[in-house]
């Protein structure tokens, strides 16, 4: 009877989960679930945070973050104000880093760019056979790491090579 009643609880669980995941995502709510197993186990959906939640609606019934600390005429919990202006603050950082890696994508296609050009017209096998001089001050850097990535993967492979060919210890009877 009890496992059974576990798998019911386990079912019913994920569902109001899922529903408060639901209300979440489709109308951007907070929203916190917390349900305990009949063995005491806690389950938990948040968002942003169970935390947050929680300190921003019931703030008297929620523990503060052990970082936080009560300033003069500001209580401990973050309001909902507080929360949502920390999220936008967190995905303006995530959009200013999107940029920021977009454009060092470009930077350094450019540069692949220009070295590829310059092989082509010495007319040389392999890329690292690229003549420094032909490549501008802003290649020079990625040529330099790309020329020890590729230095690292040969002494990788001699290294996994000369330990293969380890000779065998003495034959003793």
């Amino acid at each position: 009877m009890a496992k059974e009643n576990n798998q019911r609880f386990d079912q019913r669980c994920a569902t109001l989960l899922s529903k408060g995941r639901d209300l979440s995502e489709d109308f951007g709510a907070h929203v916190a679930v917390v349900a305990f197993s009949p063995s005491g186990e806690p389950h938990a959906y948040g968002r942003p945070t169970v935390d947050s939640v929680l300190r921003a609606y019931l703030p008297g019934s929620a523990a503060a973050p052990p970082s936080a600390s009560p300033s003069p005429g500001r209580p401990l919990a973050e309001t909902v104000g507080e929360a949502a202006a920390r999220v936008a603050g967190m995905r303006r950082q995530v959009e200013d880093t999107e940029a920021l890696v977009a454009s060092e994508y470009a930077r350094l296609a450019a540069a692949a760019r220009k070295i590829r050009a310059a092989q082509a017209s010495a007319e040389k096998r392999n890329w690292w056979e690229v003549d420094v001089d032909a490549l501008g001050q802003e290649e020079l850097p990625m040529f330099i790491k790309a020329l020890e990535m590729l230095r690292a993967e040969v002494q990788g492979r001699v290294d996994a090579m000369a330990s293969a060919r380890q000779p065998l210890p003495p034959w003793k009877e």
